[in-house]
C-alpha cells in the first residue's frame, strides 16, 4: 500500500511538472500552452523574415532617388555630381532608415556647387518611402545618423577663405516635420 501511494504520488508530481512545462505566461499574464507559444513565435519569426534587410532598403530608396533624380536636375539644371547612402535609425522604430546624400554641379561643367540635399526614407520593414528632404540654401557636410538623429555640419566663410574651404563648421542636428528637415 505504501509503495502505491509512494507511486501514485511520483505520477501526480510528474503529471504537474508536465502540465507546468505545456503552459506558459503571455503578456497579459493568462496561461497559454506550449502549442500557442510556439505558434505565436512562428509567426513572429515569418514576420521578421519577411522584413527587408537594411542593404534592400538602400536598394530601393537609391531606386526611388533616381527616379525623382530628373526632376531635381531639371530644377537646377544640373547633373549629378556625389550621391552617397547612409544608414541608421533616425525615425525611432528600431529599424535602419536610409538617407540619401546628393551634390550638384552645373549642366555645362565647371566646379561649383549649384545645390546639396538630402532625401530622407523612412524603412517601413517591408519597403522605404520617402519622409522628409533637407536642400538648405547653405553649404553643409553630412556627418552621421546616431541616437535617432542626424547630424550636419553647416559650413560657410570666413573673410580670408578661399571659394573652396569655408573654415566655419557649425554641428547641426535636423528635425523633421511635415515632409521636410531643417
Amino acid at each position: 500500500m505504501k509503495k502505491t501511494h509512494l507511486l501514485f504520488g511520483s505520477i501526480i508530481s510528474f503529471l504537474s511538472l508536465l502540465n507546468c512545462d505545456n503552459k506558459k505566461e503571455n503578456a497579459n499574464g493568462n496561461q497559454i500552452s506550449s502549442v500557442a507559444a510556439k505558434e505565436a513565435t512562428t509567426k513572429q519569426t515569418a514576420i521578421k523574415q519577411a522584413s527587408i534587410s537594411t542593404e534592400q532598403a538602400v536598394k530601393l530608396a537609391e531606386k526611388q532617388f533616381e527616379e525623382y533624380l530628373p526632376k531635381i536636375l531639371d530644377d537646377y539644371d544640373a547633373r549629378p555630381d556625389l550621391q552617397e547612402s547612409h544608414t541608421g535609425d533616425f525615425t525611432g522604430d528600431g529599424i535602419s532608415d536610409v538617407a540619401i546624400y546628393f551634390s550638384l554641379a552645373p549642366q555645362d561643367g565647371g566646379n561649383a556647387l549649384v545645390g546639396q540635399g538630402l532625401a530622407l526614407y523612412k524603412n517601413t520593414g517591408t519597403n522605404v518611402k520617402v519622409i522628409a528632404g533637407y536642400e538648405p540654401n547653405y553649404l553643409f557636410t553630412f556627418e552621421k545618423i546616431s541616437d535617432g538623429k542626424i547630424y550636419v555640419e553647416k559650413l560657410e566663410y570666413a573673410e580670408t577663405d578661399g571659394r573652396c574651404c569655408p573654415s566655419i563648421r557649425t554641428e547641426h542636428v535636423l528635425k523633421i516635420s511635415g515632409g521636410k528637415a531643417y
